[in-house]
């Protein structure tokens, strides 16, 4: 009896064994994607999904991955090619979330797309399937004898539901390399480089291609009222900046920018002068950090910009006899906003 409940399992898997799915598998987490599981982690959530050790050496097939970021997505690009090296089936997985959920739906979508096979009763392709090396002279090896606990229906998989892969038909088709439109709105301030603390709003478009976009914004900013020559005073600044920008992260990006504006100081009771006014250009950088990525198109976004005017620009203004300084343009220029853009498909 003990002998016939030994050989039972041994039988099943006599009959399972031809017909199971086997690949070697080429990846290395990216430097340059922070949070990609490793290797070892990305063979254990394959062998998860397949319910057995999938990832062999000596296998025949080969399942390439490679992970790439591409605008402010990361991808995964996966091609699984037989033994002559011929692509038999690759596939596109995007992410908004982390590289290490990224690899998690990739081994998901490798299970759905190269595993499964017992589901639909059908034989695995024969460019997947595992075959043990026979040694010359040698009898092939037989299956190994497994308990009784063999017979125990298989432990659900503990991989998440996948994002369902895009089957890629052509190269180009894995490239989003078209240009696309971004529309912004921003709520500013100014902690310096205003005579005090600037608040005001700008209307930003973006046209962004993978990992580099131009941006192109118009703001209007004005300081809470201060005195001079005790009477109140507001200054205001309109300008307008364009600027190359590039992804650095998943989330980060930085911009050489360029401002042109008016800075005008403004009475708010009339005097002998009322207003007077300056150029402003300016030079400087700025730092973007997206917060939120919303689902759909839309992405709530901080920001800084730090700027240095070209030249010396002085606003004064006339009380009486005295003129008072009252706005310099020769001041460095710090600003902090925050964004919700729209981009389009």
């Amino acid at each position: 009896m003990a002998a016939a409940i030994f050989a039972m399992p041994a039988r099943a898997l006599a009959a399972e064994e031809p017909n199971r799915v086997a690949f070697r598998l080429e990846y290395t987490p990216p430097r340059t994607v922070r949070g990609c599981l490793g290797r070892e982690d990305f063979t254990m959530w394959l062998a998860s999904r397949f319910g057995y050790e999938v990832v062999r050496d000596d296998a025949r097939a080969l399942v390439h991955v490679e992970v790439k970021q591409a605008g402010r997505t990361t991808e995964a690009h996966v091609s699984a090619r037989d033994e002559k090296g011929v692509e038999r089936w690759k596939a596109v997985i995007p992410t908004d979330l982390d590289c290490r959920e990224l690899i998690q739906d990739t081994a998901a979508s490798i299970g759905s797309n190269l595993g499964n096979w017992h589901l639909t009763h059908e034989r695995v392709p024969e460019w997947l399937l595992y075959r043990r090396p026979v040694e010359v002279g040698m009898p092939a090896p037989s299956p190994p004898v497994r308990a009784f606990m063999a017979l125990l229906p298989p432990m659900r998989s503990w991989v998440r539901n996948p994002v369902l892969a895009r089957v890629a038909e052509t190269p180009e088709s894995t490239q989003d390399a078209g240009a696309r439109w971004e529309v912004a709105a921003a709520f500013l301030v100014s902690p310096y480089g205003l005579p005090t603390v600037g608040l005001g709003g700008g209307a930003s478009v973006t046209l962004r291609w993978p990992a580099v976009f131009i941006t192109g914004e118009l703001r209007g900013m004005s300081t809470i009222a201060t005195r001079a020559g005790g009477e109140p005073l507001r200054t205001t600044l309109w300008s307008g900046l364009v600027g190359p920008c590039r992804e650095v992260g998943l989330r980060l990006a930085v911009c050489g920018l360029v401002s042109v504006g008016r800075l005008s100081a403004r009475f708010d009771s009339p005097l002998e002068r009322i207003d007077s006014a300056a150029l402003s250009v300016m030079l400087g950088g700025r730092l973007s950090l997206d917060l939120v990525r919303f689902a759909g198109p839309v992405t709530l976004r901080l920001f800084g910009d730090a700027m240095i005017p070209l030249g010396q620009s002085r606003i004064s203004v006339t009380t009486g006899a005295k003129s008072t300084i009252v706005a310099e343009a020769d001041t460095p220029f710090v600003v902090v906003g925050i964004s919700g853009s729209l981009t389009s498909r």
